[in-house]
């Protein structure tokens, strides 16, 4: 993966973390350790590891959206 492409999905990724709805629920748990991934852990980790970050921010992300916190 090219660096524009690991930023381009990590801004899609912060993106749909933003538009997800509360509804007057608590967040899954899952969005906010993903959102970690995609902000402080980002900056502090060297470029060639960022590509693990980002995978495992994607998979975090598709557990919370099929398995949604009641």
């Amino acid at each position: 993966m090219r660096r524009n492409e690991i930023e381009q999905q990590r801004s899609e990724l912060i993106e749909h973390l933003q538009n997800i709805p509360l509804d007057g629920k608590r967040l899954n748990p899952l969005y906010r350790k993903a959102k970690l991934l995609l902000t402080k852990k980002w900056i502090r980790t060297p470029a060639v590891h960022r590509v693990g970050l980002l995978k495992a921010a994607i998979w975090l992300i598709s557990v919370a959206d099929n398995n949604p916190f009641v």
